[in-house]
């Protein structure tokens, strides 16, 4: 990911964005807002929108998602394959309004790369093998194709799962809830502490019936 954003570095939200391109717009450089348009993906025409004053931002949420993503795409030259599972994350982003999976993909540091990877591990934990006869047709067309063919597959519901899992990051839902949790009262100090009574001495002529005087 070195050779992407290679100017202005990679931003961590779409306010980033916004307040980078606001900066260069102040100054006067609108080049170096096409820049920063073009390094994260945003389109000609919200950069000219924005330039012209009809928006006060160069994007939103789902504009800056869908810009990292594609800038992703375009630089890993993704097999079709692959490319249907970047397709159904914005698919998600758009039928669910999801903006917490928005937010994260925008995210510093959160990459396509390690999402597919994860996709396809948990793509080959189901591998089974192609039907019998669909590999001996396929091995009449081409014979180089092994008798024994697996092939992996994934649910949607687990396909869904594992996007969110990666993008919107369990690890910080885990410390809001223990957040949550009632926080543990402080020990006492000695100064907080009760004293104790002190003990007091009993005059010797109460103890021995005073002076037989």
């Amino acid at each position: 990911m070195a050779k992407l954003f290679a100017k202005f570095g990679e931003f961590d939200s779409a306010e980033e964005i916004n307040r980078a391109a606001a900066a260069q717009k102040a100054q006067g450089d609108n080049e170096a807002v096409r820049t920063i348009a073009k390094e994260n993906g945003i389109d000609e025409m919200y950069v000219d929108d924005f330039l012209a004053g009809d928006y006060d931002e160069l994007c939103n949420p789902l504009i800056a998602a869908i810009g990292k993503l594609d800038i992703e795409t375009a630089d890993l030259d993704l097999p079709t394959s692959l490319q249907l599972w970047v397709d159904f994350i914005k698919n998600m982003m758009l039928e669910d309004n999801d903006k917490q999976l928005m937010i994260g993909i925008r995210r510093k540091g959160k990459d396509l790369v390690n999402l597919l990877a994860k996709l396809i591990v948990e793509t080959s934990k189901s591998r089974k093998n192609v039907p019998g006869p669909i590999v001996s047709a396929a091995r009449k067309l081409d014979s180089s194709i092994p008798s024994t063919l697996p092939i992996g597959d994934i649910s949607r519901k687990r396909l869904e799962e594992t996007i969110r899992e990666y993008y919107i990051d369990p690890a910080g839902k885990q410390e809001e809830e223990k957040s949550e949790v009632a926080p543990v009262q402080p020990e006492e100090s000695e100064e907080d502490q009760d004293p104790e009574p002190e003990e007091t001495e009993t005059p010797e002529s109460e103890t021995e019936g005073g002076d037989d005087e």
